[in-house]
């Protein structure tokens, strides 16, 4: 009697154990958490780790940024829309563009291919890729460039910094400046494909022509919106360590490539960079 017992026992350990194997090999999407910020805009939280956006217009809908892939970044939209979709990288890291892989094509600025090129030579993303068994065709979008999603036009402008090719996208009928890393609240500029310091805040002071389009920015690492105020933190930061304030005080920084230094500006804005 006790021996058929154990067998039983086994037996539905085992069944649970393949249960939960298959519905691990089900998961769709459980890391990123969709949030609706206004009528028009959803933003995609991939476990804290990066942002990224959805803008649904009457007749298109655009994703912003596709962070690192862990989820099906497309079955992520259709929960929100089940319009065409277009998809826009607002650089070439890999926190923005792992989960490019879910979708056939993708607009990027021409000189942050190389960058997404070499990203998507890494393990995670060749997983990630022959899960799914298809490529990513990378479209062409530079300043200039407009997307009609039927109501809400998205305006390309050229921000080069933190890549060579970065870009924010403007969203008029919103108000809202879609930045990528380009401007946020802890900017990394000690990366081999990162401008110097002296020309990020020259291709900084040249956005200002449309200071008066935006009310609020959205960043890759954003929780919700950010007071259109952080262009000008971001901007008087970047200066700051070019005029070397409070240099003295700057502390080591430690990332993958070793150490270099980040520097706080009294508005809580950081700049990495290399001394």
């Amino acid at each position: 009697m006790n021996n058929i017992k154990i067998i039983i026992g086994l037996f539905l350990l085992c069944v649970i154990l393949i249960l939960l194997f298959v519905l691990s090999r089900r998961r769709d999407y459980t890391s990123v958490e969709v949030s609706k910020l206004s009528d028009n805009i959803w933003l995609m939280n991939d476990n804290d780790d990066a942002t990224g956006y959805i803008v649904v217009g009457k007749d298109k809908a655009a994703v912003i940024d596709t962070m690192y892939g862990r989820d099906n970044i497309y079955k992520v939209v259709r929960t929100v829309t089940a319009l065409p979709v277009i998809v826009i990288n607002t650089h070439g890291h890999i926190d923005h563009i792992y989960g490019n892989a879910y979708f056939d094509e993708v607009y990027i600025h021409p000189d942050d291919i190389n960058i997404a090129g070499i990203a998507y030579g890494y393990p995670q993303y060749m997983e990630i890729k022959r899960n799914l068994k298809k490529d990513v065709a990378f479209k062409i979008t530079k300043e200039g460039d407009r997307f009609d999603l039927g109501g809400i036009t998205l305006e390309i402008y050229d921000l080069p910094g933190h890549t060579p090719g970065g870009i924010c996208i403007l969203d008029r009928e919103d108000r809202v400046l879609f930045t990528g890393d380009s401007i946020n609240r802890h900017c990394w500029m000690q990366l081999n494909e990162c401008s110097s310091l002296e020309d990020f805040y020259i291709a900084l002071q040249r956005l200002n022509f449309i200071r008066n389009d935006y009310d609020y920015i959205l960043h890759g690492h954003a929780k919700g919106f950010e007071d259109a105020s952080l262009y000008e933190k971001h901007m008087a930061a970047v200066k700051e360590v070019i005029d070397k304030v409070n240099a003295d005080t700057d502390q080591d920084y430690t990332y993958f490539g070793g150490i270099c230094k980040i520097h706080y500006s009294s508005d809580d804005v950081a700049v990495v960079y290399n001394p």
